[in-house]
């Protein structure tokens, strides 16, 4: 039986972009095109058919369904320029494989995918239609079959062939998808459906009805099911007419295209594919495709033919990662015989070593093992993995750490999700199983070594396939500096940071948590009197209907389920007047603190009562690190709150904790950069800064006195530039108008004006470059600096200018924090413990603190040396971590 595949080119198209947005050649944006290429190629491996066709989407103004109602998709947003720019190219990728495209005025793709499935059933072809939506299953039949993106238990295509399959998908059969729409709506689509009709309310209805007309031909008995109320009959009795008008757009329409199964074959040109492939630096398509040896070997041998109607069958056997591989249980002897380069991946219980002929899978399991493990890292071998923190926090000491996939995808793409099954597909387009779904929810003892080690060899795999195009790209892309004297080195000095941990006082906490819910419990007690009533203070809509019905406060703000409930609501009726409001906010906070970190901290600490944070080293966009299992970064600094939980957080005995905190480093920053006078002549003068913008922004003279507030005001001011606020945001904070905001934001530009020209310069690269560079040249890509939609393009614009800034002094930081670790080497009365923004934590011996101190800051002042500004700390001692602020 023949087979073909039918693509929903929109949703592969998508899908590719937001997972590589930030590949680029020098000249345009590529990831849409790689990942489309990967996916198509992941399509041809894992459907071998002989027939494939391509439709794409055309102008919502050209829609009969826009014609027939006016609102449809007219919501949707504007799909984003970089992807726009990328759609030509992955036209020409689909000539270049010889797949027919379509794209006709007034159909939709899903259009022009059912019409060519029905041609193609009735050719009795068994069709699989590849897109991410499930609507499309209206269409499936005895041959067509619907392969949904990314569903499927490995990460790949969950296959809907049968109408259990697609009632287990939607609750419905293929037939009444339509219905089911015309009940419900799409809002991505802007099909209305019927008020307050969802899922689990439509699916019954059908279910005994069957379909629109059965549901409202039986309208007076529909109160008889579950959940459905008189207000409801009443809805769909008032929308009745846009119900069947919602299933008119909700239903595919199948037209006669002219179109025969065998006008569907498809075959590479292989040559002109290569050439696309090198102009777009895909090197690791055209080693996989081996596509340089083919268009040689074409253009040495005249009689054979690039363009060869059955070239497509060599991509049929290529190998997937997600293939079974063979699994070398590997000894000490093994180990020897691997050779320079080696990719590993590591498991808790063992590890994956795979080099350029071989792959074995390690057990870690015994001592010996180990030992033979940590030689076998100590040699002169080179070694590429995925992450590796781990395998140093557990002991293991790399001696050549070459390269880690982890960081270098984190530059290339500024993605923070850290599982490297999402890295192996986007760079190589094989979909790995997940862990749990390999081994659900056995332990370690309990699972077989060989499907592991095949688990972890697949990873291993992965890693040396993607290898060669991360490294090339780091190159291209200009980031090697970055690579190697920055991030590289950091890792080690995040390892030892992680391992050293800091010790809290359990105790403290203990008391601490038995305080606050005394203050919660006399909170809720006051909360109920007012109210008058016991109620769930932390549901939102029962906190709702206690304080707009019951209480009949004015309602502020409205939402999709109701009155708002939420802080700034609550805050602006505090203003009102309402106490219960001010009740509830402090309710809030005292037991957002107790659950987020008074309780849980002393049950996250090892046997010595020292917590062990994770620094995330590509946790942000902008290079800054973030910590989580705690997360200590979001402890506050100033409250009264985030004091004491730093007060627990205590030195060991015979030590003390030493802090140093760059003084405004990011507003240094600025001042170096953007070269303003005034900045730089402030800071050079030893001026606070704060002082002197409130000067200007409340228009002071120079023997006026600069109040406290004015002084916070203006702090804030500072750091709203940094950040992009806009006026009214800052008017939000200050508890301004929108227009005084304006004035000082106008007043800082006129004192600073360096600073304006700064961010218009960073603007202007970033509209012509799609992305921005901090000093150390870190690049991020800035999606939606060039979109139509003004809100879109103004949130571009201000994360280009933070990311210049922010990126920038989180460099500074962690090139002072790697000189500080080669320092300290080898020191056992000093540890470096946490990195918290701007400040570091360290664990000294009392008596050596003071030459410490001295060393440290004048590391942290001068490692960095910028041509303007210069670096300034401020240092403080303490037994525990409040005092060191």
């Amino acid at each position: 039986m023949k087979r073909a595949v039918l693509l929903d080119v929109s949703a592969i198209m998508y899908r590719a972009f937001y997972g590589n947005m930030n590949f680029r050649t020098k000249s345009e944006p590529t990831g849409a095109v790689y990942g489309f290429a990967n996916t198509l190629l992941s399509i041809i491996n894992e459907f071998k058919p002989d027939y494939i066709g391509a439709a794409f989407d055309v102008s919502r103004s050209t829609l009969k369904r826009s014609e027939i109602y006016k609102e449809y998709k007219a919501q949707r947003d504007a799909a984003p320029e970089d992807l726009i720019k990328q759609i030509p190219r992955i036209e020409e990728l689909l000539d270049n494989f010889g797949i027919k495209r379509f794209k006709i005025d007034g159909l939709e793709a899903d259009d022009v995918l059912g019409s060519l499935g029905d041609t193609l059933s009735k050719e009795s072809i068994e069709t699989f239609v590849v897109t991410g939506d499930k609507d499309l299953a209206q269409i499936l039949d005895e041959n067509i079959n619907i392969a949904l993106l990314g569903k499927g238990d490995g990460g790949g295509f969950k296959i809907l062939s049968t109408p259990e399959d697609v009632k287990e998908q939607l609750g419905v059969t293929p037939k009444m998808i339509p219905d089911l729409f015309g009940l419900i709506g799409d809002s991505s689509d802007g099909i209305p459906g019927v008020r307050k009709i969802g899922v689990k309310k439509a699916v019954p209805m059908l279910d005994k009805y069957g379909n629109l007309e059965g549901v409202y031909e039986n309208i007076d008995k529909l109160t008889e099911l579950p959940g459905i109320g008189k207000s409801l009959v009443r809805n769909m009795m008032e929308d009745k007419e846009l119900a069947f008008l919602s299933r008119k757009l909700a239903t595919i329409e199948v037209v006669d295209l002219g179109i025969k199964g065998e006008e569907l074959t498809y075959s590479l040109n292989e040559e002109k594919l290569y050439e696309m492939f090198k102009k777009l630096e895909f090197r690791s398509l055209i080693k996989k495709m081996n596509l340089k040896e083919k268009v040689v070997e074409a253009s040495v041998t005249p009689n054979v033919s690039v363009n060869n109607q059955n070239s497509q069958m060599g991509l049929f056997d290529m190998l997937g990662n997600s293939e079974p591989v063979e699994v070398n249980m590997g000894n000490s002897d093994s180990l020897e015989e691997l050779g320079e380069n080696i990719f590993l991946y590591y498991g808790e219980i063992g590890v994956a070593l795979v080099d350029s002929k071989k792959n074995i899978y390690y057990s870690l399991k015994d001592e010996k093992r180990r030992e033979k493990f940590k030689e076998f890292l100590n040699s002169s071998r080179k070694f590429i993995s995925y992450g590796f923190k781990p395998m140093l926090n557990d002991g293991y000491k790399v001696k050549n750490m070459e390269f880690d996939s982890l960081i270098a995808y984190h530059l290339l793409t500024s993605q923070t999700r850290e599982d490297v099954e999402n890295m192996i597909y986007h760079v190589n387009g094989d979909e790995l199983e997940k862990y749990s779904e390999v081994f659900g929810k056995k332990t370690l003892n309990e699972i077989d070594e060989n499907i592991y080690g095949e688990f972890l060899i697949k990873r291993a795999l992965g890693i040396k396939e993607s290898y060669e195009e991360l490294s090339s790209k780091i190159k291209d892309e200009n980031l090697e500096e970055v690579f190697r004297i920055i991030e590289m080195p950091l890792i080690k000095v995040l390892s030892s940071m992680e391992v050293a941990g800091i010790k809290i006082d359990p105790e403290y906490f203990y008391k601490f948590s038995e305080e606050l819910e005394e203050k919660l419990n006399g909170l809720t007690k006051k909360i109920y009197e007012i109210a008058g009533e016991e109620f769930n203070i932390n549901s939102p809509k029962q906190l709702s209907e206690i304080l707009f019905l019951k209480l009949n406060l004015d309602p502020i703000k409205k939402t999709k389920t109701g009155f708002s409930t939420g802080v700034e609501v609550l805050e602006e009726l505090g203003n009102r007047g309402a106490e219960i409001a001010q009740y509830i906010l402090e309710y809030r906070k005292l037991s957002k603190l107790k659950s987020t970190y008074v309780d849980p901290l002393p049950k996250m600490t090892d046997t010595n009562n020292r917590l062990h944070t994770t620094f995330n080293q590509t946790g942000t966009a902008t290079g800054r690190l973030s910590s989580s299992n705690p997360n200590l970064q979001n402890i506050p600094v100033r409250t009264d709150e985030g004091i004491r939980i730093r007060q627990g957080f205590v030195a060991d005995k015979g030590n003390v904790l030493l802090g140093i905190d760059y003084s405004q480093i990011e507003l240094r920053v600025l001042g170096e950069i953007s070269e303003d006078a005034s900045l730089i002549d402030a800071y050079n003068r030893g001026e606070d800064l704060h002082s002197l913008t409130a000067r200007k922004i409340f228009d002071l003279g120079e023997n006026d006195e600069v109040g406290r507030d004015q002084r916070a005001a203006a702090k804030i001011v500072n750091f709203s530039i940094i950040y992009g606020k806009t006026a009214f945001g800052l008017s939000q904070e200050l508890k301004i108008t929108p227009s005084e905001a304006t004035d000082y934001i106008e007043r800082y530009f006129n004192q600073y004006p360096k600073v304006k020209e700064l961010e218009n310069s960073i603007i202007e690269f970033a509209k012509e470059n799609g992305y921005v560079e901090t000093y150390f040249k870190r690049k991020r890509i800035i999606d939606g600096i060039n979109s139509k939609n003004m809100n879109i393009r103004k949130q571009g614009e201000r994360m280009a200018v933070n990311t210049v800034i922010q990126g920038t002094a989180a460099e500074v930081i962690k090139k002072v924090m790697i000189t500080l670790y080669d320092y300290l080497i080898g020191k056992n009365d000093i540890k470096m413990l946490l990195q918290v923004h701007d400040e570091l934590i360290f664990e000294v011996a009392k008596d050596k603190v003071q030459e410490y101190k001295d060393e440290i800051v004048n590391i942290m002042e001068n490692t960095v040396k910028f041509k303007h500004v210069k670096l300034e700390v401020n240092s403080a001692i303490g037994e525990n971590w409040a005092e060191t602020k």
